[in-house]
């Protein structure tokens, strides 16, 4: 058994509430802790990113494709004085994280035409 996180695991806390402008950044960040789990991270260069979509950016690692995205992800807890008053609640910041492209190759049986 791989004792490495998933890359699918990894999350980059890159933001706080607000947009996110640098995607290149978040997806060096991404990359950098994906390494660092252990992993053999390429950039893919033939991938044409869609930011209406999310996406930052694609990688292959060991055989896999996954597309890197950029939005809110990830809860944090956020304070504003509302009426004078001190209110905390939970929100969702920006992150970078992986979902793998799911094709034939990289989930075999998936695609299958039998009926199950």
């Amino acid at each position: 058994m791989d004792k490495r996180t998933d890359p699918v695991e990894i999350i980059a806390r890159v933001g706080g509430v607000t947009p996110y402008s640098d995607r290149e950044r978040a997806f060096g960040t991404w990359v950098h802790l994906a390494s660092k789990a252990g992993w053999q991270v390429v950039e893919a260069d033939d991938f044409a990113a869609d930011g209406d979509r999310g996406e930052i950016g694609a990688v292959d690692i060991e055989g896999v494709r996954y597309v890197i995205r950029l939005g809110p992800r990830v809860r944090r807890l956020l304070y504003d004085v509302v009426d004078g008053h001190m209110e905390k609640r939970d929100v969702l910041a920006v992150a970078a994280w992986a979902e793998p492209v799911v094709t034939e190759e990289s989930a075999p049986g998936w695609y299958s035409t039998e009926a199950n």
